[in-house]
């Protein structure tokens, strides 16, 4: 129930200015009659894929009656919204929806994704990436933080954020509650001797990927239906489409186990997102088990060869983070930092297993990833020298023709 104030238009309107003000979001007011009284927004371009207005609105306020809370929206376009219901308790006094936002950055391959699913010609690209750049990038947590004090004002109520993220979870869509049928489908199951294969098999098989077991995971995989027989359908109406989510289920699981095993996370998990990427691309079905046997093994080589090095713990710590700071220029006493070892110490034990200094090693990985440049991007030499922080192309090119015996320019020409 709405507190004990006099909460007229002219309050409602105040209250959206200081919050339009604050954080940039756009905000309105839409009284009882689904009519918009109070606007303030940071832009006023609507959404190419959904420029309908009142179609928005009336999806955005459609929620379950008796909601007072407020909850979190999203769209099918990532954008998302709080709204909130206003109510003496007997009668609905409106409603203030505050948004769009975006969580964070939207990168170009996600919009064109998304123009392809609705049949767009991607034509239109540039005007769909201008509108995501006019939405205000707000933290999640502040976003419902910011829902909470509005609750807070018109309520007199505090709220704990826990409660918006809970009316958020669409709990109450009909389509989410499946435990009616779960019953039945085990039942079915039994009756057709459908169980589920063995779940220390399953444990088996992920023990060779974080084992770094290249052969016996052969032999599993050569054997792989006969081992999973049983496997659910993940589709109802496609078979190809079942074994795409399979296999993918397959290879989240399979990169946890790799990651588990030691394998740098970003390289298990960029290769993981691959080869999910070439699943989706794929159109029968032995290009899918082609791809699940070579995911698979690829895991379990990679987990093996950083085995097969035998460093220590704080060793690969930094092994792994030189990798994933490459452009960052790391330094030894950031690393002595990081892993909680003094500098000193740290470079004796780095030299004795690796063979090179920190500074050696990290000059040599620069390279290696401006190889890697040279070869697969359309960067400049001048920018690949910028991008790997080397003081100047000049610089940049003496130590790369130093490590490779060749300069850029020639290595780009050769590969």
């Amino acid at each position: 129930m709405v507190r004990n104030i006099f909460l007229n238009k002219e309050k409602i309107e105040y209250l959206c200015k200081l919050i339009f003000n604050i954080k940039n979001i756009s905000i309105l007011y839409i009284n009882e009659k689904n009519k918009i009284e109070v606007e303030f927004s940071s832009h006023y371009i609507t959404n190419p894929l959904n420029s309908d207005k009142k179609n928005l609105l009336n999806q955005l306020l459609t929620y379950p009656e008796n909601v007072s809370l407020p909850i979190l929206q999203h769209t099918n376009y990532l954008e998302n919204y709080i709204v909130i219901p206003i109510s003496d308790g007997d009668y609905n006094l409106g409603t203030i929806l505050i948004g769009p936002v975006l969580f964070g950055e939207l990168r170009e391959e996600i919009v064109i994704g998304m123009m392809k699913d609705d049949r767009l010609s991607t034509g239109n690209k540039d005007e769909l990436l201008y509108y995501y750049e006019c939405i205000p990038r707000v933290d999640k947590m502040t976003f419902i933080h910011v829902g909470a004090l509005i609750y807070y004002y018109i309520y007199g109520r505090e709220i704990d954020v826990t409660e918006i993220i809970k009316q958020g979870l669409a709990e109450n869509q009909s389509f989410l509650h499946i435990e009616s049928q779960l019953d039945s489908a085990l039942a079915k199951r039994r009756q057709n001797i459908l169980v589920h294969h063995d779940l220390m098999v399953e444990k088996m098989f992920f023990q060779c990927i974080k084992e770094g077991n290249k052969e016996a995971l052969a032999d599993m995989l050569e054997n792989y239906e006969y081992i999973f027989k049983g496997e659910g359908v993940l589709a109802r109406n496609s078979h190809l489409r079942s074994l795409k989510n399979s296999v993918i289920c397959l290879i989240a699981a399979a990169t946890r186990s790799a990651i588990d095993g030691g394998l740098n996370p970003e390289v298990a998990l960029t290769l993981s997102d691959l080869y999910i990427q070439q699943i989706e691309e794929v159109k029968e079905s032995k290009e899918v088990i082609a791809i699940r046997n070579k995911s698979m093994y690829d895991l379990a080589g990679k987990v093996y060869m950083s085995k097969e090095k035998g460093y220590s713990k704080p060793i690969n710590l930094c092994l792994n983070y030189i990798f994933n700071h490459i452009y960052d220029n790391p330094t030894l006493n950031q690393l002595a930092k990081k892993i909680e070892l003094h500098p000193n110490y740290l470079s004796k034990i780095f030299k004795k297993e690796v063979g090179k200094s920190v500074s050696q090693y990290i000059q040599e990985q620069r390279i290696e990833e401006a190889k890697k440049l040279l070869q697969f991007s359309t960067h400049t030499i001048s920018e690949i020298s910028a991008l790997l922080n080397f003081h100047d192309q000049s610089y940049f090119t003496s130590t790369f023709k130093k490590i490779v015996n060749m300069t850029p320019k020639q290595y780009r020409n050769q590969y």
